[in-house]
């Protein structure tokens, strides 16, 4: 029976007396009414509603969890606008499961589903539709003050005459429910200590050039979700009034082109070239509307967008979101080409860098990766098109830059690093052609307190895993003479719902991928996270900076919407921005990035360790004469996440909690003029994804002017199952090298770099690394990371 929220509330009160006894494992942690709330649903789930249904388990031992909730098994004829009831308590447990999904019959019949009580309006995106199976994604849950009402499903058809048969329907989590109520995303983790001290130390004597530049370049890295003119200017100049611009957007061909919006004409099959399209239609398609309406600064700054869903008439029926038939490669390219040319003519301007196909390393997203069991080369084919509309795109608009993978699923060490190796092939067959890479990173849904679950099966990418990959790909990128600028065209959390964990792992995503990314000036040219101004398709994601006001039926400006916790992303970075200057500490896990605008030194600082920390900058503000120190804090505590607008602290203990990003600053009396510029150099070497059996395995690294190092850092990133439990040994040119594994041996998956400061006197032009490690481990990839005098 479902729970009256009266009686929910009163369970969670007595259940809230009992915590500290039989909750929480963690002494003096106590959680919050969220997780409360949570656990009781956790419980309602396991214990009940369950219990006498089909179910389906993935994993072993702790990783165990349930994957998949079959909900109704009855059989269901459906029309157009039929309608479909679930049981009651669905709605309850609906958040704790990110997609749902039918298998019938003629299900490619059906338009979109509409879900109540939760998305009447908006259909939520369908991430798989073939004939006998539809998946789509659970709407974003609103925050409602009551129980929601029943759960029901509206079916719209393709054609209003259509029927399809429905069998089941089935909730699928994106990461396996465990059986244990988790309590990490409801606590404020590592608050059962005392801060552990780190003193960070700044060279104020010089600026530090990276990429050729000591500039933060903040275009680079202040981006959202969004294409100019997509949401009204008052969206816009509320964003740029905090510093940030549009950064990636999507086109879809279908329904884009292929849906007549308003009484528009729809682009269509040429009637005699079948499979390609009509293209007198851009003779009388205006593809300036949208771009039109941005405002100005938009229309100046380079933004990023990608090509998706080809019409169906040249596309693999039903999957891969409208991928392009091999034999109409060329027409989709043409097809490509056409837009981006007709958007120049028609508004001035197009996106500076166009993707070929969104997510396109994997199955649901390119439909040739699915034949490959038949004979058939997906990547190989996936190459051959991004070249092919390179080639397109360029013939047509020279200045426009054509790229991709713009990947999902960066799990490279699958298979034993079959997927690395599907990326690697993908920069050498595309050499010469594409003028960018681009990929996708998220945090998985119950992925709060990384370092945690470091022994509990961490699997995503905030410790260390993210610099693992993008060393991997730079180095082969070296290797293969096709170093190309990487683009990060979307990060974030792949969490349902806007309850304060839900927001908590979607701001601390965002925040610590753009640290970490922000230190990598000479490999991303941009760095989009996935966060919206507002989002018309999904009005109540938590993606959205803002969702409509529920006192009107108009939605148009922004005095039409009520801001959301996360829009609090924008003022935490609103002015961060000044020349980089070389930072020095000695602690695991954190990022840090220093700059100076003269008036002021700025720091972006997260800690992605297990323990809270107090900062100590005391002897560099007393070095400079700092006349105070600011903090501004966006963070996770006592169950809300609360932002904390800039205000004074000591020096000495500046508080970062855990998984937290925070910006400090020192103000100063008089400007900061360094003398000098030191460069930072990553040199790679050529061989990757090595696999050690025990013996000891030869690495060869160029470094350019190394009679000029004055700093030298050796990097080995290391991947193994199971934590690296016994020391590596390395030598740098017959020196041994002692490299601190720090708590690697504690991980149930490992995978990150490894550093070591090296002596500069020990650089060579021509240097030779020799690495023993125990068997089971892949050597990713080795660098030597160096700092030299400008010239």
């Amino acid at each position: 029976m479902l729970t009256s929220f009266a009686q929910l509330r009163l369970a969670v009160m007595l259940v809230s007396a009992a915590c500290l006894a039989t909750i929480c494992p963690v002494h003096g942690q106590q959680l919050s009414q969220e997780g409360l709330a949570q656990q009781a649903t956790h419980h309602f789930l396991f214990d009940d509603f369950a219990k006498d249904r089909q179910t389906t388990f993935t994993g072993n031992g702790r990783d165990r969890g349930l994957k998949e909730l079959t909900i109704l098994t009855e059989t269901h004829q459906i029309g157009d606008g039929d309608e479909i009831l679930l049981p009651e308590g669905a709605e309850r447990i609906a958040g704790l499961f990110r997609h749902f999904a039918f298998h019938g019959e003629n299900l490619h019949r059906i338009a979109e589903v509409r879900v109540f009580p939760f998305s009447p309006d908006k259909a939520p995106p369908r991430s798989k539709q073939v004939e006998d199976f539809y998946r789509v994604q659970m709407p974003s849950i609103p925050l409602m003050d009551s129980t929601p009402s029943r759960m029901k499903m509206r079916f719209l058809m393709k054609q209003k005459n259509e029927t399809c048969r429905i069998d089941d329907l089935v909730f699928i989590a994106q990461k396996a429910i465990p059986p244990q109520f988790d309590t990490i995303p409801y606590r404020d983790l590592g608050s059962e200590f005392p801060r552990d001290r780190v003193e960070i130390q700044l060279d104020t004597d010089h600026e530090l050039s990276v990429g050729g530049t000591s500039r933060l370049q903040r275009d680079r890295w202040f981006r959202m979700h969004e294409t100019p003119g997509t949401v009204d200017a008052t969206f816009e100049n509320w964003a740029a009034q905090r510093g940030f611009l549009t950064g990636r957007g999507a086109f879809k061909f279908n329904p884009g082109l292929t849906r007549s919006w308003g009484g528009s004409e729809v682009l269509q099959e040429s009637k005699t070239q079948p499979g390609a399209a009509d293209m007198s239609f851009f003779d009388r398609y205006d593809a300036g509307v949208r771009l039109r309406k941005a405002i100005p600064l938009y229309q100046e700054k380079p933004f990023a967008c990608c090509f998706n869903d080809w019409p169906d008439f040249m596309s693999v029926p039903l999957v891969g979101r409208g991928t392009p038939q091999v034999e109409h490669f060329d027409d989709a390219a043409e097809l490509a080409a056409a837009l981006v040319a007709e958007q120049i003519k028609d508004a001035g301007y197009s996106a500076h860098w166009w993707e070929v196909k969104n997510e396109s390393s994997v199955q649901s997203e390119w439909a040739h990766h699915w034949q490959e069991s038949k004979g058939i080369d997906g990547w190989g084919l996936l190459a051959d098109f991004h070249n092919r509309v390179a080639e397109a795109v360029h013939q047509r608009s020279p200045e426009t830059q054509v790229g991709g993978p713009s990947s999902a699923y960066m799990q490279l060490q699958v298979k034993d690093f079959d997927l690395y190796r599907n990326q690697a092939r993908f920069i050498e067959e595309t050499r010469g052609h594409i003028d960018f890479f681009s990929h996708h990173f998220y945090e998985n849904a119950l992925m709060l307190g990384a370092h945690e679950r470091r022994g509990l099966g961490y699997s995503n990418y905030l410790l260390g895993r993210y610099e693992a990959i993008l060393d991997m790909l730079r180095a082969h990128m070296h290797k293969v003479d096709n170093v190309l600028p990487i683009l990060i065209t979307e990060c974030g959390s792949l969490q349902n719902g806007r309850q304060p964990s839900d927001n908590w792992l979607r701001l601390y995503a965002w925040n610590a991928y753009l640290n970490k990314s922000m230190q990598r000036p000479d490999q991303i040219d941009l760095f989009v996270p996935f966060i919206f101004l507002h989002m018309s398709w999904n009005p109540n994601s938590g993606d959205a900076a803002f969702t409509p006001k529920t006192d009107r039926d108009r939605h148009r400006t922004i005095e039409d919407f009520d801001r959301t916790t996360v829009s609090h992303y924008f003022d935490l970075w609103s002015d961060f921005d000044g020349n980089r200057l070389p930072v020095d500490f000695q602690r695991d896990w954190l990022d840090v990035v220093a700059v100076h605008d003269g008036e002021r030194i700025s720091l972006a600082v997260t800690n992605m360790g297990g323990r809270q920390i107090a900062i100590d900058l005391s002897d560099v503000a007393q070095r400079v004469g700092a006349s105070a120190a600011t903090q501004t804090r966006l963070n996770y505590h006592r169950g809300q996440v609360v932002f904390e607008p800039e205000h004074s602290v000591d020096a000495s203990k500046i508080p970062v909690d855990v998984n937290e990003t925070t910006v400090i600053r020192l103000l100063l009396p008089q400007p900061l003029t360094p003398a000098g510029t030191l460069v930072m150099d990553r040199n790679y070497a050529h061989a990757t994804a090595i696999k050690s059996d025990g013996q000891s395995k030869t690495f060869r690294i160029n470094v350019t002017d190394a009679a000029h190092v004055k700093h030298a850092k050796l990097i080995v990133g290391v991947h193994r199952s199971g934590g690296i439990t016994e020391p590596l040994a390395v030598q740098i040119n017959g020196t041994p090298v002692s490299i601190d594994t720090g708590d690697a041996d504690e991980f149930s998956e490992f995978f990150a770099p490894l550093d070591a400061a090296i002596l500069p006197s020990l650089i060579q032009q021509e240097n030779q690394i020799d690495i023993v490690a125990q068997p089971g481990t892949t050597i990713t990839s080795v660098q030597l990371q160096t700092l030299r005098d400008a010239d």
